[in-house]
């Protein structure tokens, strides 16, 4: 049974890798609606996730489309949730119950009875930091399957954990709840 997924993309260049996963979802016959940070446009252009999507791209929590409230509509809509690539920002704010965009008003929207994916992206200072540590940790005991990191060169050329994994590496954790 093909599924209704929400992809989420916060503010990273591994915004590039999210394209291919989007991409191979769609492929698969899976309905993916697209929703991002407003910083995830600086790494790729809305143009890019409709197109690969066949549908509107979400960026702005306070838009309406059809007199539905849309973060409301989209979590109802989604049968699973992936947030690739999570950033330290989103995953600290998603922690803390901010919602002040449309990523993080979804998330607060999200029925956790659906299962919603983060793949961490920053640089290994961020994602060692103790705040960041403790946000994932926080997030976990509320149901979100937060994926490991990758360790190894990093954009901003340093060396370490905080990579996000490869697509193929997080579509195998998505997998099971995609059947």
């Amino acid at each position: 049974m093909k599924k209704n997924v929400l992809f989420m993309l916060s503010g990273s260049i591994a915004c590039y890798k999210a394209c291919n996963l989007i991409s191979r979802l769609v492929k698969e016959g899976h309905s993916v609606k697209t929703a991002c940070t407003k910083n995830a446009l600086n790494f790729i252009g809305a143009p890019t996730l409709a197109g690969l999507s066949g549908k509107s791209v979400y960026y702005d929590a306070f838009a309406q489309k059809d007199d539905k409230i849309e973060h409301i509509s989209l979590s109802k809509w989604a049968d699973i949730a992936v947030l690739a690539p999570a950033t330290a920002n989103i995953i600290n704010k998603m922690a803390a119950g901010i919602a002040d965009d449309c990523v993080s008003t979804l998330f607060l929207s999200h029925d956790f009875k659906k299962p919603f994916f983060i793949a961490p992206a920053m640089n290994k200072n961020m994602y060692l930091h103790p705040a960041t540590q403790a946000a994932m940790a926080k997030l976990k005991e509320w149901g979100v399957r937060v994926l490991p990191a990758e360790k190894g060169r990093q954009a901003c050329g340093d060396n370490g954990e905080g990579r996000m994994l490869e697509p193929r590496q997080i579509y195998e954790f998505l997998l099971e709840y995609l059947k």
